[in-house]
């Protein structure tokens, strides 16, 4: 995991967030897009974004939101502290957003 020290300050860089679980320090990260929020994974260069798909894994360079991200991460972000209990609940949700992101796109129940 990514170990940098994050300060909560929303109105810096809003569309990032850092959502830390305590005690043990997990982070996940997502960020603002036009349409949607995203899953970003800045270790994994990943994000749940249809760019990184067309662009990233094409080896045409980063998604726009990665690049966002890598260059804004030693700045202050908006972080959301959470219970290290609702880790579990917290990726369910995220996975369902981005299935429920994939569905209306295509229009097709995947």
């Amino acid at each position: 995991m990514t170990s940098i020290l994050v300060s909560c300050i929303s109105s810096i860089f809003p569309s990032l967030k850092c959502h830390l679980f305590e005690p043990s320090q997990k982070m996940i990260w997502t960020i603002v897009g036009k349409h949607h929020e995203y899953w970003i994974d800045l270790d994994l260069e990943y994000c749940s974004c249809n760019d990184y798909y067309f662009r990233t894994l094409s080896g045409q360079g980063l998604c726009y939101h990665l690049g966002f991200a890598k260059e804004k991460i030693n700045s202050k972000v908006d972080t959301i502290h959470f219970s290290d209990s609702e880790y579990c609940d917290f990726v369910k949700s995220i996975v369902n957003d981005n299935y429920l992101m994939i569905r209306n796109e295509t229009g097709e129940l995947i």
